[in-house]
């Protein structure tokens, strides 16, 4: 063999090295966890009106203005029951028949005019996720059914360090700026977002607390660990308030409740427990990102009792204080009737377990929601995008979008969706480059000793 052609050989050889080192690393990266351990729901407005049935139950018109996401009929009587009556919640991706909680927060205003539309513009994605990340401790149980909670202070003239802004592009979301503790600017093409994170750690006694906080702590250090007085690690809640359509001057936004820093937010869990503690095994505690853009369908499986035990045993419910308003929401309430449950919200829910309803998923997209109020409001267009189809940001206040999940139907054995994600394929690549690397230096030294005859 002439050196010119032991030259081109070994040429050729340099070249499937490089095409080896390319392809081992181009190759999708083997990983048992998830960049952000969780799922996520998507709810849309269900009314508006000044009621807080945690804070003032059955006391109509006693609270600021809120808007109601995610439940249906929710007045100042709404309870644990009276959301588990409803056959399907105003949640998309399926989620509506097995989260039946209610989220609401405080209503924004734009130049002093409440902003409220069910169109679909506007939508609050709750996400459920392991504080502590992929590397956190792992959760001890799904929410306890019935739980009432609240982030954020009404009252805060400073900034809170579990409340951020943004502005995210309407059509491309991962494209996101601010960070901030109080509201930021948006552009024209841009969408406002605020940000709230809850408290995750549970005394594991009781649903609700005098003043709706002490029952809950938030986990401490790297792996989200919780203290000693508050020993049960739940899923931990962000709420994503998106308004789509909504931007301009950071000056022109308020809340109901008041300036930026007042940003606040309030839950009543009402989850198929089923669906709970399967979220939980199947994405939280494997550390998959069950991401509904990626899950046609809820993670199913086989479930221990204790699971279920778990949700529904705590402390009885503390009595609703006698309600000193009439019975009915005022008229600027709900354009729908309200619900016919006794006043309670404090910690709403039997302290017995209760027959599970059986309940089919629906289709992902929300049923019309009934218009909230009769209040004169900013109304924003329709996305141009059907707003589950978005990939919005992460829960934690600050953090960017995260990409979608896998395109599988989760089930038993959901952590494959993230394992050996480029398996075989990377260890063939690799092991081609140590074949090709020898052979260069075999060719390298046989080209020296022919050049040098």
């Amino acid at each position: 063999m002439s050196p010119t052609t032991l030259t081109r050989l070994v040429c050729l050889l340099g070249v499937a090295v490089l095409l080896g080192l390319a392809g081992a690393l181009a190759a999708p990266q083997s990983a048992t966890a998830a960049p952000h351990p969780s799922f996520r729901v998507v709810c849309y407005p269900t009314g508006m009106a000044p009621n807080d049935p945690i804070v003032f139950p059955g006391q109509a018109g006693r609270s600021h203005r809120h808007t109601f996401f995610g439940a249906k009929n929710v007045d100042e009587r709404t309870t644990t029951a009276s959301l588990l009556a409803q056959p399907t919640s105003q949640c998309g991706n399926h989620y509506d028949a097995v989260d039946l909680s209610a989220y609401w927060i405080p209503t924004l205003h734009q130049d002093g005019v409440p902003v409220y539309t069910d169109s679909g513009a506007h939508q609050l994605t709750i996400y459920y996720r392991r504080a502590g990340g992929p590397d956190g401790l792992p959760v001890a149980q799904a929410m306890p059914r019935g739980l009432a909670m609240i982030a954020g202070d009404m009252h805060a003239t400073t900034p809170q360090n579990h409340v951020t802004y943004a502005c995210a592009h309407e059509t491309d979301t991962g494209r996101q700026h601010g960070g901030d503790h109080t509201f930021v600017s948006c552009a024209s093409d841009e969408v406002l977002i605020a940000k709230l994170v809850f408290p995750d750690c549970w005394d594991g006694r009781n649903l609700d607390s005098a003043d709706h906080k002490s029952h809950m702590a938030y986990s401490q250090g790297a792996r989200g660990a919780c203290p000693s007085s508050h020993p049960v690690k739940l899923p931990q809640i962000t709420f994503e308030a998106w308004y789509f359509g909504v931007n301009g001057d950071a000056g022109t936004f308020s809340w109901s409740s008041g300036s930026a820093y007042t940003f606040h937010g309030d839950v009543l869990v009402a989850w198929d427990t089923t669906a709970a503690a399967n979220l939980v095994n199947q994405c939280i505690n494997v550390a998959v990102d069950c991401n509904p853009l990626g899950y046609p369908a809820i993670p199913h499986g086989s479930v221990d009792p204790a699971q279920v035990d778990a949700q529904l045993s705590a402390d009885p419910p503390r009595p609703a204080p006698p309600s000193s308003e009439p019975a009915s929401s005022p008229a600027t309430s709900h354009a729908h009737p309200p619900a016919t449950a006794a006043a309670s919200g404090t910690t709403s829910g039997p302290a017995t377990r209760a027959p599970e309803p059986s309940r089919t998923p629906t289709s992902a997209a929300p049923t019309t929601s009934r218009t909230a109020t009769t209040t004169p409001a900013t109304t924003a267009p329709t996305p141009q995008l059907r707003p589950d189809d978005r990939a919005e940001g992460s829960g934690t206040a600050g953090e960017p979008s995260h990409a979608h999940a896998p395109d599988r139907s989760p089930g038993v054995g959901a952590t494959d969706a993230r394992r050996g994600a480029g398996g075989p394929w990377r260890y063939s690549w690799i092991a081609l480059s140590v074949v090709a690397s020898g052979a260069l230096w075999a060719g390298l030294r046989r080209v020296r000793a022919l050049r040098r005859t």
